[in-house]
């Protein structure tokens, strides 16, 4: 005999099923994203204890995030996102082979299209539509202007720099002599690196004014472009014994040469606009050289006006870009890690002590034990520190080492903002808040 009791229930179930079918039907309504969004809600996971106050599931895992004002940002392989920053409820998502940011108290967001080349570019906070690019070119974005590289059968390049959220032009200059390939989000300008790679991409997210001068490698030359007089002014060609970048107004050259087994090193200052050499440093070493051959190979590494090197005694240094002058000496044994021009961490010969410093004068600031595996970086007004080993993350104040936040996380800084950073592990991201320094934390 059948259980009328089971029967029942069953008959119930369809009927409701039915009816909220029809209802999608006559409604002209479509369930899945209510669906996939209530899934991401119940298996985002915990990013912090104590936990930030939202996290969500992005539909691809991100890979850097934008703070922005009214948005966050948020750039994964394949897709691009805003989410209202104190909700994280989604305002708009688009498909993308890439994508950045720009603009300044009006964001906008330049996003590559999926396929053929090109590009779109929308409001941040809103997705409206605003102008679009639909040649192959190479776009670098900044707060005031949006660089776009156009290369023809990769030969007589020019370079325009467009309003962010008109597209009008606002100027153009010729490359002489230049053939390039670069197409959609373009490669790192001729300038000083990163020290550590750990938080490049999240602290590079944020949109700047773009340089009064900047170093354009295209082919192995160097195009310098004066973004003020809106020309290029010089072509430094490529050479094995040499290695060119632009940091702020001046020109870094470094020189090696191969002598006694080792390598020499000449680190000249020159002015951008003029070529003139302002200062000329021997016996540091820039650490641009691969190769037994002493060839250059490597962009010299620093920030804010200071260019890491090591002196002859083997300690790391930071040079001052504009006048060659010595900032600052880490301590015998001890690794400059980080630097904002301004601020230089320095993980001591213990391994586990970093200490800060004063980048010009040299003066100890604070330091900190770490463990030898944290991951370390400083910019937009935080030292960054994530502790796998003991699985916390912790943001202090550059000058005083004031604790912002400390809390139990494993996951990966996204992107930096004035009050809180975006985190994520996997698809999972969301924001966590930073104090307002004023009392140090253990």
């Amino acid at each position: 005999m059948p259980n009328w009791r089971v029967v029942c229930r069953f008959a119930v179930f369809v009927c409701v099923a039915t009816l909220v079918v029809l209802y999608f039907v006559l409604t002209h309504t479509n369930p899945l994203p209510r669906i996939v969004s209530w899934l991401d809600e119940i298996t985002a996971t915990s990013l912090s204890k104590p936990a930030g106050p939202w996290a969500v599931r992005a539909g691809d895992q991100p890979d850097s995030a934008t703070v922005v004002p009214g948005a966050i940002v948020v750039s994964a392989a394949g897709s691009v996102e805003a989410r209202n920053p104190g909700s994280g409820k989604r305002l708009w998502t688009l498909d993308d082979s890439w994508a950045t940011v720009a603009g300044g108290s009006n964001p906008v967001v330049v996003v590559g299209h999926p396929a053929g080349g090109g590009f779109d570019v929308v409001a941040a906070a809103s997705g409206e539509h605003l102008w679009s690019d639909n040649d192959r070119d190479a776009v670098w974005a900044f707060s005031d202007v949006i660089l776009i590289l156009h290369c023809p059968h990769q030969s007589n390049c020019q370079l325009q720099a467009d309003d962010p959220t008109s597209g009008k032009p606002q100027w153009r200059t010729k490359l002489d002599g230049a053939g390039s390939s670069m197409r959609g989000l373009g490669g790192p300008f001729a300038t000083l690196q990163p020290i550590a790679a750990d938080y490049a991409k999240s602290l590079g997210a944020v949109p700047s004014a773009v340089p009064t001068f900047i170093g354009l490698n295209l082919g192995g030359d160097v195009h310098v472009i004066s973004t003020a007089r809106k020309r290029e002014v010089r072509v430094y060609p490529a050479g094995k014994d040499q290695r060119v970048v632009v940091a702020g107004n001046e020109v870094i050259v470094a020189t090696s040469a191969p002598h006694a087994g080792t390598c020499t090193y000449t680190i000249q200052g020159r002015d951008a606009a003029t070529n003139a050499t302002r200062w000329t440093r021997t016996g540091f070493n820039p650490h641009t050289t691969s190769g037994l051959a002493c060839d250059q190979r490597n962009d010299p590494k620093g920030a804010g006006g200071a260019l890491l090197a090591t002196d002859t005694s083997g300690r790391d240094v930071l040079l001052n870009v504009g006048t060659g002058a010595l900032m600052y000496r880490a301590p015998a044994g001890a690794h400059i890690v980080a630097t904002d021009g301004a601020v230089a961490l320095a993980r001591l010969a213990d391994g586990k002590t970093l200490q800060a410093a004063d980048a010009e004068s040299g003066a100890p600031l604070w330091q900190r034990p770490v463990t030898k595996d944290a991951l370390i970086g400083v910019g937009s007004g935080v030292v960054m520190i994530a502790d796998p080993v003991n699985g916390r993350m912790v943001a202090v104040k550059p000058e005083s080492g004031a604790v912002v936040l400390n809390v139990a996380s494993g996951a990966t800084v996204l992107g930096v903002g004035a009050t809180y950073l975006v985190v994520n592990i996997g698809r999972t991201f969301g924001p966590l808040l930073l104090s307002s320094g004023q009392a140090a934390g253990p």
